[in-house]
C-alpha cells in the first residue's frame, strides 16, 4: 500500500479538520542538508524532464527549512523540502516541494520511504500540516483538494509598481467577508509575492503572481497564486495585467482564464494548455470547496 493511502483521507467535516494517522510504512536514512549547492545542481538536473520541462532552480535555505537527502556513495539520490507556507484558518500550513528522485532510482520506492521518513522527522517536531502539488496524473484512489490544468504563455514585461501586499491583504479581507467560504492560505512576509490591481467602475481584478523559481527557453517563469475578480473577468485587462508580471513566462490555473468555457484560452493571446495538476492536504481536510477565485500564496 503506497504511503499517501495510509494519509490521505477524504474527509471533510470542518473547515480545517486534523487528520493525523499513525505510519507503518517503512524509512530510508536521509541527512538534512547544510549546504544547499549540491542540492541545486540535482534539482536542476533532475527534477522534471528537463530541457523537456522547466528548469527548477529553488532558493534553499537548511537554516529555516527542513530538507532532506538521501545519499548514495556521497551522492544525492532523493531529496524533498518541508517548509512553512502560510496559515490556512489560523492553523500553520507547511509546503512539500523540491521532491526529486534520480531517474535511476524511480519505480524502487525510494520516493515512499522518503516521504516515511519526512513524516517522522516533522511530527517528532510537531509540524503536522502540509500541502503537496501533484502534477501530471492524480494520486490513485485519493481525492485532492482541487484539481485543474495550468495554462502558460510568454508576458510582455510592461512592468507596472505593484500593490503593497498590505494593501492586498485587506482587498482579499473584504472580498472574504462577502465570500466567507473562500480558500485562502497565505503569509503577509512572504517575500515572492508580487500583487497587481486594476479598477474601472465596478469591474476589478486582483492577482498575486509569485516567483516559480523555473526557467523555460532561458526566460524566467512567474506563477499566479491568487486571483479574485468581479464578474464576468474583462479580458482585455486581465491580459494588460499579466503582461505587468516581472517575468518572461507566466503560468496559471486555466480557470481564471476569461475564456474558460472554451476549449482553451484566446489563441490571440498565445495561452497554451500545459496539463492538470491537483493538490493534496497532507494530514488535515477541509469542508471547504474550491470556488473559481481563490489563493494559495506559498
Amino acid at each position: 500500500m503506497s504511503f499517501w493511502s495510509k494519509l490521505l483521507v477524504p474527509e471533510r467535516t470542518g473547515r480545517f479538520e486534523s487528520l493525523i494517522r499513525p505510519l507503518d510504512i517503512e524509512s530510508v536514512e536521509a541527512v538534512q542538508i547544510q549546504n544547499p549547492q549540491p542540492l541545486l545542481q540535482f534539482l536542476r538536473t533532475h527534477f522534471g524532464k528537463p530541457p523537456v520541462t522547466p528548469v527548477y532552480q529553488p532558493v534553499l535555505d537548511p537554516s529555516k527549512e527542513i530538507i532532506l537527502c538521501v545519499l548514495d556513495q556521497g551522492q544525492i539520490v532523493a531529496s524533498i523540502r518541508y517548509k512553512y507556507a502560510g496559515l490556512f484558518e489560523s492553523q500553520p500550513i507547511h509546503i512539500i516541494d523540491c521532491f526529486c528522485v534520480h531517474p535511476s532510482r524511480r519505480g524502487t520506492g525510494l520516493a515512499t520511504k522518503l516521504l516515511a521518513t519526512l513524516h517522522t522527522h516533522t511530527n517528532s517536531r510537531g509540524l503536522r500540516y502540509s500541502l503537496f502539488l501533484k502534477e501530471g496524473r492524480a494520486l490513485p484512489n485519493q481525492e485532492p483538494l482541487y484539481s485543474s490544468t495550468y495554462v502558460y504563455r510568454r508576458s510582455r514585461r510592461d512592468l507596472k509598481t505593484p500593490l503593497s501586499p498590505r494593501i492586498a491583504e485587506a482587498l482579499v479581507a473584504h472580498y472574504r467577508h462577502l465570500h466567507p467560504d473562500t480558500i485562502w492560505l497565505y503569509d503577509i512576509t512572504n517575500t515572492t509575492q508580487h500583487w497587481l490591481l486594476w479598477k474601472q467602475g465596478l469591474e476589478w481584478i486582483l492577482l498575486c503572481i509569485q516567483n516559480a523559481y523555473q526557467t523555460h527557453q532561458g526566460g524566467s517563469i512567474g506563477w499566479v497564486t491568487a486571483f479574485f475578480a468581479s464578474e464576468p473577468v474583462p479580458s482585455e485587462p486581465f491580459e494588460a495585467l499579466i503582461n505587468q508580471a516581472p517575468y518572461d513566462w507566466i503560468w496559471m490555473d486555466r480557470a481564471w482564464c476569461p475564456s474558460l468555457g472554451q476549449q482553451r484560452c484566446p489563441s490571440t493571446e498565445g495561452w497554451t494548455p500545459d496539463g492538470p495538476f491537483h493538490w493534496y492536504a497532507y494530514q488535515w481536510t477541509t469542508n471547504l470547496k474550491f470556488s473559481r477565485f481563490y489563493g494559495l500564496v506559498i
